[in-house]
């Protein structure tokens, strides 16, 4: 298991005005707390600053690699904007995500094929929230057999099963052994 700290986010309202000022100390600060608590990589996502999204990240990324001695987790949508943000990033980085959504997984495939980067491997469909664990399991299997098909290592491919709280529906939290 590999802890990702996903405090780094733009959706996050102080986070947010922090990237958009370019605060190093703040975001060099908030990397170094998520470390320092046992975060293996630290996620940064500049999802929100649409057109500008590619320079944010970047940005991100070597803040956090110049106070952290972790590598990022990547969180975009935007293939482009994940290959712009590799040539940035020193060693090994993370993919945050890759799915069975048919437009987002064509989409991002090319861009992990057969580079050195981790992906974390979202148990999520056209088909859309896997509710039961069957459901979760086929669509690992299928998206970790298809990423390694398409020369992503199986040791590189992390599986988010997607599990939900009880406390979210009464369909989750429930499972029938045979």
């Amino acid at each position: 298991m590999q802890i990702v700290g996903e405090l780094i986010n733009a959706s996050r309202k102080k986070i947010r005005n922090e990237i958009k000022e370019k605060n190093y100390d703040a975001i060099a600060q908030v990397a170094r707390d998520q470390h320092e608590h046992g975060a293996d990589f630290i996620d940064v996502n500049a999802g929100i600053f649409v057109g500008q999204e590619a320079d944010y990240v970047k940005w991100l990324i070597r803040t956090v690699q110049e106070n952290v001695d972790a590598p990022c987790c990547i969180d975009t949508p935007d293939p482009a904007v994940l290959e712009e943000a590799i040539t940035e990033h020193k060693g090994t980085p993370m993919l945050n995500s890759i799915s069975l959504e048919k437009d987002r997984y064509e989409k991002m495939l090319p861009v992990v094929s057969g580079k050195d980067m981790k992906v974390i491997a979202l148990c999520m469909s056209d088909e859309g929230m896997p509710y039961t664990r069957d459901d979760r399991l086929k669509i690992a299997s299928k998206l970790i057999n298809n990423l390694v098909q398409k020369n992503v290592p199986l040791e590189n491919i992390y599986v988010d099963p997607l599990v939900q709280p009880i406390g979210s529906g009464d369909r989750f939290g429930v499972s029938v052994r045979r």
